[in-house]
């Protein structure tokens, strides 16, 4: 009905159809989807490679898929073997088309009457629309397909890139007509193992970054907190340290009832020994008939005593003092004794030297009397047994006169029956007398400091010079660099200044060591504080020290042994001299930090002199003469396990110090790692998202000129 209403104009047009199957060596025109629908495009002839019909399926459907490329991502794209299905079906496509062409020509003329006549009225739009319109089914068919093929191979990479040597030809976006290339089946295939490599390369570096942060970030809460702990801890104590360690020592080393200090002090906790050395006067006789012959003395000893110290009657005093008295006991040990106590020992009769030195005062006929009494020469010199002269006494006819005279109100002062070194003083408590000392408790660098002796802070022995001073020698507080140390003692009544000599080690700790000098003894020619000590004819020579009045008026002169550091004339008037430093020399060590004696050689020697009157004559013969009579060593040093105390007070500082600043050096260890962690996962991150970055973007896909 439509072909016979056409007008006849239309009948000599050939359709759309019709012209599909003309020859195919005329050019065809194709209709360029970004032109008008008039503008026709010369299309290039290949019969050597394809027919027109599967060269224009191929066209479309590229085309078709370029199209739904552009709106797809990354992941829309199908893998390798969807690609390989997809072309096995348009392969097919193919070859029915191909029948379908070739049974085209063999239709009946009722079969052409299907078809719009030639007579038809059909514009060339309308024509491409059709044309259009049963290509467009074909593509969307073929494409649901490869899209179901896809979703059930998802997982499959998607290829940057193809090169085949059949290219199908697709409308390019731009202006200027480009071509994609659609790789082959063998190409596809050929190329999978890159793929794959490629895709093992990809997933490698896929964004993980999100557990991976938190982990980090757990490590850094878990870390920081610590570090800062550390690093907090570690300054905050390690500057703090030395005072807190200070604190506790000074409280330790306070002397009270319940420190530390006081374990050691109320009794010697370190073995003590006293070294008693005697001077036998071996050429007496010889001295007496030639007067050219020198008194020769021969040092016999040492005979060793173990001594314990004990404090007794102890009293604690408001004012930061205590106050005690100190018992001595002495055990004499043989075996490491040079001798025995029954040793006989043949000097001075200190009784008679004494006798005439109080007679120097006293009127000319009592002078005369005992000049008389003591007329003979034998009578000055006396052999007794080492037990007599240190400890058990001897009795004497001037003794036995004396105490005679004090029970006629004679003021004759005899505070013994007898006599001896260290007589009735063996385990007394009393000899010493009592002692107020600093407890540390104002002041703790006043510790061990004695404040009085005997009730008094001045020595009635030496009542201009004699202030009650320094410590009685086991007990002393920490030094602070002093240049000078005292050291009281009973046997003269009064201190002993000591300076300081370099440091000195024992056992492997060291100390601050304090020595005896030509200082120590001197006369008032160096020293203007040691003048009140030497008045009038009783000055001598520097190098001793007159006790006289600590030993009840006798002639006692302290040196030290040997009259080492002494002024040259004491020696030259005898014989059997030998002065020793490493055996002679007073020295105390002593810790500095906490004011242990480490090490104490106290070493003094008695001298009596021989004084000479115009009315006592019986010593003329050695007027002006000090013989030596005894001198001894007080010997202190720690024990190994003490020694490894003191050694540890010493490592302690230190020590702690170092580990409290090394807990510091952690905590900002831990910082620094902290931070690179992060650093470094920061930059891992990163490098992620760039790969992500990249990921989200289209692939790139290669493109040629058309041909």
């Amino acid at each position: 009905m439509q072909a016979a209403d056409s007008p006849a104009t239309t009948a000599d047009k050939p359709s759309f159809f019709q012209a599909a199957a003309a020859d195919e060596t005329q050019p065809r025109e194709r209709v360029d989807p970004d032109k008008p629908y008039f503008y026709l495009t010369p299309l290039e002839d290949k019969n050597e490679n394809t027919n027109e019909d599967e060269r224009e399926k191929s066209r479309s459907s590229g085309s078709d898929q370029l199209d739904s490329d552009k709106s797809e991502s990354l992941d829309s794209y199908s893998s390798p073997e969807t690609l390989s299905v997809a072309d096995d079906r348009a392969q097919d496509a193919k070859v029915n088309n191909s029948s379908s062409d070739a049974s085209l020509a063999d239709r009946t003329d009722d079969d052409q009457l299907k078809v719009p006549s030639t007579n038809s009225v059909i514009s060339p739009m309308a024509a491409h629309k059709q044309e259009d319109s049963v290509q467009q089914s074909s593509r969307e068919n073929k494409f649901d397909e490869a899209e179901r093929s896809r979703n059930d191979n998802s997982d499959e990479p998607i290829p940057s890139g193809y090169d085949s040597s059949e290219q199908n030809s697709f409308p390019a976006d731009s202006q200027d007509t480009k071509k994609l290339s659609i790789p082959s089946r063998k190409e596809l295939n050929g190329d999978k193992k890159n793929f794959d490599d490629s895709r093992k390369m990809n997933d490698s570096r896929k964004p993980k970054n999100t557990k991976e942060m938190l982990k980090v970030k757990k490590k850094i809460m878990i870390m920081m907190p610590v570090a800062l702990f550390a690093l907090i801890l570690g300054i905050t104590t390690g500057i703090l340290w030395p005072t807190f360690f200070n604190d506790i020592l000074q409280k330790e080393l306070t002397l009270t009832n319940t420190s530390t200090s006081y374990d050691i002090w109320k009794e010697t906790p370190v073995p003590m020994y006293l070294k008693m050395y005697m001077f036998n006067w071996t050429n007496f006789e010889e001295t007496l008939k030639n007067a050219s012959v020198k008194p020769h003395f021969d040092e016999v000893g040492p005979y060793v005593f173990r001594e314990v110290d004990i404090k007794m009657n102890k009293t604690w005093n408001k004012n930061g003092t205590v106050t005690f008295r100190v018992k001595r006991v002495w055990h004499f040990i043989p075996e490491e004794s040079k001798g025995n106590l029954t040793d006989e020992i043949t000097n001075l009769n200190p009784i008679v030297s004494t006798a005439a030195y109080l007679f120097r005062y006293y009127q000319p006929f009592i002078k005369f009397v005992f000049n008389q009494l003591f007329e003979k020469m034998e009578n000055i010199v006396v052999t007794k047994t080492v037990q007599q002269l240190l400890f058990d006494g001897f009795d004497d006819k001037l003794l036995k006169i004396a105490n005679a005279l004090k029970r006629h109100n004679v003021n004759v002062e005899v505070p013994f029956d007898k006599f001896a070194w260290f007589y009735q003083r063996n385990n007394s408590e009393t000899y010493d007398g009592i002692y107020n000392m600093n407890t540390g408790s104002f002041d703790f660098y006043d510790m061990g400091m004695l404040r009085e002796w005997k009730y008094k802070n001045t020595s009635d022995s030496y009542p201009n010079c004699g202030h009650i001073k320094g410590s009685i020698g086991d007990l002393w507080p920490p030094l602070k660099n002093n240049k000078t140390l005292s050291v009281f003692s009973p046997d003269i009544c009064t201190s002993l200044n000591l300076k300081a000599k370099g440091t000195s080690t024992w056992l492997d700790v060291t100390g601050s060591k304090y020595v005896s000098d030509e200082d120590t003894f001197d006369n008032g020619s160096k020293v203007d504080s040691m003048k009140c000590y030497c008045q009038g004819r009783d000055c001598q020579p520097s190098g001793t020290l007159n006790i006289s009045s600590c030993k009840f008026g006798a002639p006692a002169f302290v040196s030290l042994p040997h009259f080492y550091l002494a002024d040259k004339s004491y020696a030259e008037k005898i014989s059997g001299m030998n002065p020793d430093e490493d055996k002679h020399e007073f020295q105390l060590v002593i810790h500095p930090d906490t004011g242990i004696p480490l090490q104490v050689r106290g070493t003094l020697q008695i001298n009596f002199y021989l004084y000479s009157d115009d009315k006592i004559k019986i010593f003329d013969r050695f007027a002006g003469t000090f013989i030596p009579m005894i001198w001894f060593t007080q010997e202190v040093k720690i024990t190994p396990e003490f020694a490894k105390k003191v050694k540890l007070l010493d490592l302690l500082p230190p020590v702690v110090s170092g580990v409290l600043w090394s807990i510091a050096g952690i905590g900002v260890l831990l910082i620094l790692i902290s931070i690179s962690i992060f650093i470094r996962q920061k930059k891992k991150d990163d490098e992620v998202r760039l790969l992500n970055n990249d990921s989200d973007k289209d692939p790139e896909v290669p493109v040629t000129d058309e041909a």
